[in-house]
């Protein structure tokens, strides 16, 4: 005789790129363990893969995570592991100062993390008085996962046909255009020009929190900034 079935509860969060209603569930103990698993083989491609899928199960609004900005699915995950587990991340903190290397136990309240917005947001982009670009930004399955964050001039430049939505001058809007058009055009930008775009990623929203503690090892009191999800369940 198959046993009765528990029901879940439902939790809402706001999305913060659209502020739209997220609806979800708490994750199950399956969908933990493969978590932990997967935190336990520190390859962070699985870790991402893993939240992917437990993301997709959780989330009973329709929406394409695969498809999120990295700090939106950041954040969706955060809010979920809040209301499954618990609001108290336990983290284990290494004092990168190089003639101590101690590790400290830390706690942080999940809802104290917050999305940092740049001060401008502007997805619209001069390159000249007349000509512009309009941008919009990377999503997860775009970017290499060690790279979240901090991504370099080189993948910047790998990511440009697909987050440039157009370009556009004073006459006329181009909405379609081959990689190679695109790759000409860029490649005539000089480094002031391309040193906006840089600028554009380099200022996308982040979730970031400052720790602040007393090293188990050598007492100094250490500043430690956490950046994005994989800082997060270290």
């Amino acid at each position: 005789m198959a046993l009765p079935q528990l029901t879940t509860p439902e939790f809402f969060t706001e999305l913060p790129s659209t502020k739209e209603q997220i609806a979800f569930r708490p994750f199950l103990v399956k969908e933990e363990k493969m978590l932990l698993m997967a935190q336990q083989g520190k390859d962070q491609k699985e870790i991402l893969n893993v939240v992917f899928n437990i993301l997709e199960s959780c989330i009973k609004t329709p929406l394409e995570v695969r498809k999120l900005a990295p700090f939106d699915l950041e954040w969706l995950f955060l809010q979920l592991r809040a209301k499954s587990v618990g609001e108290v991340l336990e983290l284990k903190l290494k004092h990168m100062k190089e003639e101590c290397g101690g590790t400290t136990d830390v706690t942080i309240n999940i809802p104290d993390i917050k999305v940092h917005f740049p001060e401008k947001k502007d997805d619209v982009i001069m390159m000249d008085s007349n000509i512009g670009i309009k941008m919009r930004y990377p999503s997860v399955d775009m970017i290499d996962p060690n790279k979240f964050d901090n991504p370099n001039v080189e993948d910047i430049f790998g990511l440009l046909d697909k987050c440039i939505i157009n370009v556009f001058d004073a006459d006329k809007v181009y909405n379609e255009f081959t990689s190679q058009e695109l790759t000409t055009f860029l490649e005539g930008l000089d480094q002031n020009q391309f040193q906006k775009i840089v600028n554009f990623f380099n200022n996308t929203p982040k979730i970031k929190h400052e720790v602040k503690y007393i090293c188990a090892k050598c007492g100094e009191e250490v500043k430690y900034n956490l950046e994005g999800l994989l800082d997060f369940f270290s």
